[in-house]
């Protein structure tokens, strides 16, 4: 093999599908955080049966209708984000607008249907902020995963330089990347297929680190209108925009025997934008008990990625080819477009309002994982046989999704004091649950698309809240609320690989042992609002 470093710095390929997304970016999108105004946080965001806070709207948007008042309100949050893989910690913080809303009320001065209120309010769900580094020796190393996965690929098609084809427009990043830096070796069986072994670097486990940063957010724009029925029965409906916005660095590193070895990085920012709906329903049967229904639709969304591979590699010590310079190589930028469409998810609530003193509140939400399912956008002028290729491009990420999630449920309680008319304490808890099939998540053989193979299987999440409120007079009110968030995953450096003999897996052939992350959270919020 001839090495050519591959400089490409302005040029921008559009190349579709070249590194298409799988399970692992699918639900990456799909499963949201704890989000919401200070009161709502302190209470473990229990509001979809209580309604008057734009929160609450957001999770029933029936609860427009308990609104008596119009209302402008907004909440500032600091987040204090600590992941921990061994003896090492990373520690970020952030500052952001986490809402801002406005609710209308209109009497009507009907009996029946005594007002309508519209509202609208942006609310951040998600925030993806953090720093990952972890290093271990790792039992298989990730070339033993790439020669797995170039099996019955062509030399032909990975070879780079002036006259060839740019063969990161082929389906392998990996592949590519390592051939070229003489990882991978190409051989030819009697029976015509290729197969690779990996290159000698003599024994002993391959010490290995991740370096994992990422930057974003999952903002969402509701609309909401809602009103009352004989002061009994609340109803609403609200259309959802939602924008992505998501920037992901990743090192890769394996050093053999303190000798040489070699750095994989990846860059990804993505951006989309979604639509969705939700509608919801509030009965309170007598003044001290209210139960909730909302159904939220799945979120449509429309992505666009802008990506890039590069490989250094420093293997003298092992690669006697007299050619072999160290160097690098990577890939042009390319761009990915896709659809995505997440989870649709019930929220079932129930209150009790006791007085004028004590509010004990619970929700419980269900979400079906299994109903992600990615696609090809549409395009024009496409010959039937593209059109085909087209409507099957992602069948193996969808039958992956099918297989290795499942349903999974948050639950979430809240409880409110009033100490006096002004003064108000509030706690909360919520544990949301891991959304993966048992077997998927022990085994750790996610499908991945492109050349990031780094992806962590998450664990249950737990919420711990508490908080206190102020109302200055009958307009003006002022909460805060602490927010500590608990989460134990596993983060792989690459897939597990087993022996199978069907859908069954047998032997653990690649190990790719994962690091054990720990991730927890404080987070800090302040609410104003003002209502007239």
């Amino acid at each position: 093999m001839k090495k050519i470093a591959y400089f490409i710095f302005t040029l921008m390929f559009f190349a579709n599908y070249s590194y298409s997304q799988g399970e692992v970016e699918a639900l990456n999108y799909s499963r949201n955080e704890l989000y919401g105004t200070a009161r709502s946080m302190a209470m473990g965001n229990a509001f979809g049966a209580l309604g008057g806070d734009i929160t609450g709207v957001f999770i029933n948007p029936a609860g427009i209708g308990v609104y008596r008042s119009s209302e402008v309100v907004g909440t500032l949050g600091f987040m204090q984000n600590n992941a921990n893989v061994g003896d090492i910690n990373k520690n970020i913080s952030d500052l952001s607008l986490h809402n801002l809303g406005f609710v209308g009320y209109f009497p009507l001065r009907n009996d029946v249907m005594p007002m309508i209120n519209f509202g609208f309010s942006f609310n951040r769900q998600k925030t993806m902020k953090n720093e990952i580094n972890g290093v271990g020796d790792g039992a298989s190393s990730m070339v033993d995963y790439i020669v797995d996965r170039s099996y019955g690929i062509n030399p032909v098609n990975l070879e780079m330089g002036e006259n060839k084809p740019d063969p990161f427009l082929g389906p392998d990043w990996l592949s590519v990347l390592a051939f070229n830096s003489w990882l991978i070796n190409e051989h030819q069986a009697a029976n015509g297929d290729y197969y690779y072994t990996p290159l000698n670097t003599g024994s002993g486990a391959p010490r290995q680190e991740i370096i994992l940063s990422q930057r974003g957010y999952i903002d969402n724009y509701d609309f909401t209108i809602g009103t009352t029925l004989n002061n009994v029965l609340n109803i609403g409906l609200a259309l959802n925009i939602f924008d992505i916005s998501h920037y992901l660095f990743t090192d890769f590193l394996e050093d053999f025997n303190n000798s040489g070895g070699y750095t994989l990085n990846n860059e990804i920012t993505t951006s989309g934008a979604g639509v969705g709906a939700k509608l919801g329903v509030i009965y309170r049967p007598v003044n001290a008990f209210r139960i909730g229904l909302a159904y939220h639709t799945p979120t449509w969304y429309s992505m666009s990625e802008i990506y890039q591979a590069r490989l250094d590699d420093d293997l003298g010590a092992f690669v006697t080819d007299p050619d072999y310079e160290k160097g690098w190589v990577n890939s042009a930028k390319f761009r990915n477009d896709y659809n995505l469409k997440t989870p649709d998810k019930w929220v079932l609530s129930a209150a009790a309002v006791l007085g004028s003193n004590f509010i004990l509140s619970a929700d419980y939400e269900l979400m079906n994982y299994t109903n992600m399912k990615l696609s090809v956008p549409s395009r024009p002028n496409l010959t039937e046989e593209q059109k085909e290729i087209d409507a099957h491009w992602y069948d193996e990420d969808n039958s992956y999704i099918k297989k290795d999630f499942k349903a999974a449920s948050t639950v979430k309680v809240g409880a409110e004091y009033r100490f006096t008319p002004q003064f108000s304490g509030r706690l909360g808890y919520a544990w949301m649950q891991n959304p993966y099939d048992a077997d998927f998540a022990q085994a750790g053989d996610a499908g991945i698309s492109g050349s990031n193979t780094i992806y962590r299987i998450e664990g249950d999440t737990n919420y711990f809240t508490g908080g206190l409120g102020y109302r200055f007079n009958r307009n003006f009110y002022a909460d805060l609320a602490v927010v500590y968030q608990t989460q134990e995953d596993q983060l792989y450096p690459f897939p597990n690989l087993y022996n199978y003999n069907g859908d069954t897996r047998g032997e653990l052939v690649i190990d790719a042992s994962p690091f054990a992350l720990k991730n927890t959270s404080v987070r800090g919020l302040l609410t104003l609002g003002y209502r007239f």
